[in-house]
């Protein structure tokens, strides 16, 4: 070990060993000195255990049975961090569709500490298409109801004066780091409302509130699988009651109505609460009158 802050890297999996090796070998050729793993494997199928076991016996392995989700695997790590960490240290997050060079934990940690010990986030790039911004920050726009995905979309547009993004009001959990004050400040991951996703979404708006910093790091660029993260994105063609049910309610849906008021009830502003509410509301009713019996009808008419 170093006198380097440690910094605990906390990456939740059900199956999806592949994506894991590619992660793994990835935080183990970093170039910052000190880094402790820590992995939730939430009842996978595919042999993931067996092979940290194998392969990395350092790793601190945690288990569930499958229904911790992503939340209740971030919960979990982060609690077993705070058993551990000293208050200088770091919790950093990622997904294990996720790699990156040897240089992000120490761009990450370089940034954080030169700003007060900020939240720091990484640029999210597609690995299908590494010319491909997915995640350059995000802002919240509550009277309009709107997340506004901030410019660049290019590698190729990136700023060449400027190290981060600084006008943001939240984070994903896709490479980000956080000082362990965070968590003794605000608590943990709320598993309880919002078992998988906006999540993360919600905690960075919480410390936000409480008067942290978020910045998203243009040097620490992460590499994520894209089309492996849920559904919900657009309205299939062809839709059946059973599938519209799972749109608005499953908890892989990344438009599920139940998440979004969560988060809407916990993040929102109170002055703009009713509106976001009705919105919520009037986006359900819209899917149920016009876009699901729209989708029925055509497709009787192409039968």
């Amino acid at each position: 070990m170093t006198d380097k802050p440690i910094v605990y890297t906390i990456c939740g999996v059900h199956n999806g060993l592949n994506y894991t090796k590619e992660l793994l070998a990835s935080i183990k050729k970093q170039s910052y000195p000190n880094i402790i793993i820590i992995f939730i494997d939430d009842g996978s199928t595919d042999g993931t255990s067996d092979f940290i076991k194998r392969n990395y016996p350092e790793i601190i392995l945690l288990k569930g049975d499958g229904n911790l989700w992503w939340t209740g695997a971030l919960y979990k790590g982060v609690k077993k961090v705070l058993s551990l960490a000293s208050k200088d240290d770091f919790i950093f997050t990622v997904n294990n569709d996720c790699i990156f060079g040897r240089d992000l934990v120490l761009n990450l940690v370089k940034t954080s500490l030169g700003n007060h010990r900020a939240i720091v986030g990484s640029l999210i790039i597609d690995s299908n298409n590494v010319s491909k911004i997915i995640d350059a920050g995000v802002q919240i726009d509550w009277p309009k109801g709107k997340y506004i995905s901030l410019l660049p979309k290019k590698i190729t547009d990136l700023p060449k004066n400027k190290l981060f993004q600084e006008n943001i009001d939240t984070l994903s959990t896709k490479g980000t780091l956080y000082p362990v004050e965070v968590f003794h400040k605000i608590g943990n991951f709320d598993k309880k409302h919002l078992p998988h996703y906006v999540s993360d979404y919600e905690f960075a708006c919480r410390a936000k509130k409480a008067g942290f910093t978020l910045l998203l790091s243009y040097q620490a660029r992460v590499y994520n699988d894209a089309g492996r993260t849920g559904f919900g994105e657009t309205i299939p063609s062809e839709i059946n009651f059973k599938q519209f049910r799972s749109l608005l309610f499953s908890r892989n849906s990344r438009i599920n109505i139940v998440d979004h008021f969560w988060f809407t009830h916990l993040c929102c502003p109170l002055k703009y609460k009713p509106i976001s509410y009705f919105r919520l509301l009037a986006k359900c009713l819209y899917l149920f009158i016009f876009i699901f019996p729209f989708n029925l009808i055509r497709n009787k008419l192409l039968k």
